[in-house]
C-alpha cells in the first residue's frame, strides 16, 4: 500500500504545484492585463436617452416636461433558465410567456429590451421579483402635465427620445440634453447597476413659448363645442395679440390624444391651423375691400349695383346669397355680396389684387417656427383665366392657411401694418445657449392708418347689421367678416354643393383690439353658413379672453348691449 499511496501523493502534490505556479503566473506576471480585461467585463458603456428641456407657456406653467421611468432589459446569457425567467417575469408586464422566453433563446447577445418605458407599478414589481439575468434602466420620457392641450402644436416625441412633429421636431437640436455616455457596473448576476436619475435635478431654463395655456384651453373647449354644435369634421381657433403678432392660443381638430400608446396617424400629427390650406371665401373680402380704398377706386357710401344676386361675366353667373340690387359699398361688405366685390375686382385689375393679396401675407410662408408650414396657393396674374379676377375678389381660387388669416385681420386690427407671427419668447437650451424672439417685428404697412379706420368701421357693421350678428359679444364691440366657402373636389374637378368651410374672422374690441381671432369649421353640417357655425364659437372665446384679460367693456358695446335687449323685451 505503501508505494501506491506515494505514487497517488505525489500526482495530487505535483497538479498542487501546478495550481500554485499558474495562480503564481496570473498573479504577478498578469495581472495588470486581466485587471483591464475584468474591468471591461464588468464595465459596458450606455448611451441614456435623451432627456429633452422643458417647454412652457408665457406666464412659465409647465407645457412639456421629461420625466424618469425604467425600461426593463434581460441577458439571456445571465439568466440560466430562460423559460423559468420568462415565466416569473411575463405576468409583471402583461407579455405572453411563450414569446417571451422565445425572445430570450434567439438572442445572441447579452442584452435585450423586455419592455420599453414602464408604469410604476410594473416597475416596483419587477424590482421585488430580484430575477436572475433582468434589471431595470432609467431612461426619460416625455410628459405633458396638461394632457392633450395643444397637442398637434406641441408635437410628439418618439420612444428613442427624437421630436417627430410640431415645435418638439422643429428644435429637436436645440431641446436635447446631449450628455456624454457613461459606464454600468454589472454584479455577479450580470444585472446592470446605474445611477438612478430620479435623484439629478431637473434640468433649468428651456423653450418660453407666446402661448397662454389658459387662452389655450378656452380655445380648444370651445372648438370642441362648437364641431359638437356643427356636427362638423375639424376646425381651428387661433388667438393672436395683433399689436405683436404673437399667437395666444392655436387649438385645431383633429388632433391626437397622448393616452394612447399607439403612435399618431400622419393626419393626426398636422397642425391645422399653419399646414391646412383651404379657400377662405368671403373672409378674404378684406383685401379686396382694403385695396379698393386705398387706391380711392370706391368709396364707403358708393351705390353699387348688384344685380338682384345674379351676374353672368365670363360664361358663368355669380350669385349672392342675400339678393340685393342698389346698395352702398358698406352694406355689399355688410351683406357679402359676392357681386358687388366682384365688381370692386375689376376696377383694381389683375396686377394690383394680386400684389395686395401677396403684400397681406397670402402665397407666401410667414416664417413661424414650426416646420410644415404651408404657403398656400395663390397663382400668379399670367395664369388667371377670365373668371379669376372677380372669383379670386371673393375668396375663390385662393388657397390660405388659418395662420395668414390671421396676420391679415391683424394688420387691418392695428392700423395696416403686417407682423410677423410668434409662437416663442425666449429659450435657454442644454448647450448653454441662449436666444429672445424679437417682439413686435413687422412685415411691411399694407394699407395707411385712415383705411385701416375705414375698414374696422365696415368691419363693426358686419357684426352689427350684417351676416356676424352671431359673434357679437355682449359689452364690446366686434369688428369681423364672415366667410362660407364651396369646397373644390379634385375628382369632379367642381365645387361641392353639401361640402363647406364656415369661418369667422375678427378682432375685439373693435376700436382698440386687443385679440384678433379667427374660428374656420371644416365641413359643417345642416345649415352651412359661417355666421351660424363660426360665429358662436367666436363669440364664446372672445368674452372669456377678454374677461381673463380685464379688458374693460367699450361704450359703444355697452350702448349695442342696452339696445339689443331692450328690443328684444
Amino acid at each position: 500500500m505503501k508505494p501506491r499511496f506515494r505514487f497517488v501523493f505525489g500526482i495530487i502534490s505535483l497538479l498542487f504545484l501546478g495550481v500554485v505556479v499558474r495562480l503564481a503566473w496570473l498573479q504577478l506576471w498578469c495581472r495588470q492585463d486581466l485587471s483591464l480585461r475584468a474591468d471591461e467585463q464588468a464595465k459596458r458603456w450606455i448611451r441614456e436617452l435623451p432627456r429633452r428641456a422643458p417647454i412652457r407657456d408665457r406666464h412659465g406653467v409647465l407645457l412639456a416636461d421629461s420625466v424618469p421611468v425604467a425600461s426593463c432589459y434581460a441577458d439571456p446569457m445571465g439568466m440560466g433558465n430562460p423559460d423559468r425567467v420568462a415565466r416569473g417575469l411575463a405576468p409583471l408586464l402583461s407579455m405572453n410567456p411563450v414569446e417571451l422566453a422565445h425572445r430570450f433563446r434567439q438572442t445572441k447577445g447579452s442584452f435585450v429590451w423586455v419592455k420599453r418605458l414602464l408604469s410604476m407599478d410594473e416597475a416596483t414589481a419587477v424590482e421585488k421579483a430580484n430575477l436572475a439575468g433582468v434589471g431595470l434602466q432609467w431612461e426619460y420620457r416625455r410628459s405633458y402635465p396638461n394632457d392633450a392641450l395643444a397637442s398637434s402644436l406641441l408635437g410628439y416625441v418618439g420612444e428613442e427620445g427624437q421630436g417627430l412633429s410640431g415645435l418638439e421636431y422643429f428644435f429637436n437640436k436645440q431641446l436635447i440634453d446631449r450628455r456624454p455616455p457613461r459606464k454600468s457596473l454589472r454584479d455577479g448576476k450580470g444585472r446592470r447597476l446605474v445611477l438612478d436619475p430620479r435623484e439629478e435635478l431637473p434640468p433649468s431654463g428651456g423653450l418660453t413659448l407666446t402661448l397662454d395655456r389658459s387662452l389655450q384651453y378656452i380655445a380648444e373647449r370651445e372648438l370642441d363645442a362648437g364641431l359638437i354644435r356643427s356636427k362638423a369634421r375639424g376646425g381651428v381657433v387661433l388667438i393672436q395679440d395683433p399689436w405683436t403678432g404673437e399667437i395666444l392660443a392655436l387649438a385645431g381638430r383633429p388632433a391626437f390624444s397622448r393616452n394612447g400608446r399607439d403612435r399618431p396617424s400622419a393626419a393626426e400629427l398636422k397642425i391645422p391651423g399653419i399646414q391646412w390650406v383651404f379657400e377662405p371665401g368671403s373672409t378674404l373680402k378684406v383685401v379686396t375691400a382694403a385695396a379698393a380704398l386705398e387706391e380711392g377706386l370706391v368709396r364707403l357710401d358708393e351705390i353699387l349695383n348688384c344685380e338682384a344676386g345674379k351676374w353672368r361675366v365670363s360664361g358663368v353667373v355669380i350669385r349672392d346669397h342675400e339678393p340685393e340690387r342698389l346698395i352702398t359699398f358698406t352694406r355689399a361688405m355688410e351683406v357679402s355680396s359676392n357681386v358687388g366685390l366682384a365688381k370692386v375686382g375689376l376696377r383694381l385689375g389683375r396686377d394690383k389684387l394680386y400684389d395686395y393679396i401677396r403684400s397681406f401675407g397670402f402665397g407666401t410662408r410667414t416664417g413661424v417656427e414650426v416646420s410644415g408650414e404651408e404657403a398656400g396657393l395663390l397663382k400668379p396674374p399670367v395664369q388667371w383665366s377670365g373668371l379669376s379676377l372677380p372669383t379670386i375678389s371673393f375668396g375663390q381660387e385662393v388657397g390660405v392657411t388659418v395662420l395668414q388669416l390671421a396676420a391679415a385681420y391683424s394688420a387691418i386690427a392695428n392700423g395696416g401694418v403686417l407682423m410677423e407671427p410668434r409662437l416663442c419668447r425666449q429659450a435657454e437650451w442644454p448647450s448653454g445657449e441662449t436666444r429672445v424672439w424679437t417682439v413686435p417685428s413687422s412685415v411691411r404697412r399694407v394699407v395707411s392708418k385712415e383705411t385701416s379706420a375705414q375698414m374696422r368701421q365696415i368691419l363693426r357693421g358686419v357684426v352689427d347689421r350684417g351676416t356676424g350678428t352671431e359673434a357679437a359679444v355682449a359689452g364690446w364691440t366686434v369688428a369681423g367678416k364672415t366667410g362660407t366657402a364651396e369646397k373644390f373636389d379634385p375628382r369632379t374637378r367642381r365645387y361641392s354643393a353639401t361640402r363647406y368651410v364656415a369661418s369667422f374672422c375678427g378682432f375685439v374690441p373693435a376700436e382698440n383690439p386687443r385679440f384678433t381671432l379667427v374660428v374656420v369649421i371644416d365641413e359643417p353640417q345642416g345649415l352651412e353658413w359661417g355666421g351660424l357655425n363660426a360665429g358662436p364659437v367666436f363669440r364664446a372665446v372672445a368674452s372669456q379672453a377678454l374677461s381673463l384679460y380685464g379688458v374693460p367693456p367699450d361704450a359703444r358695446g355697452i350702448l349695442q348691449t342696452s339696445t339689443s335687449f331692450s328690443q328684444k323685451h
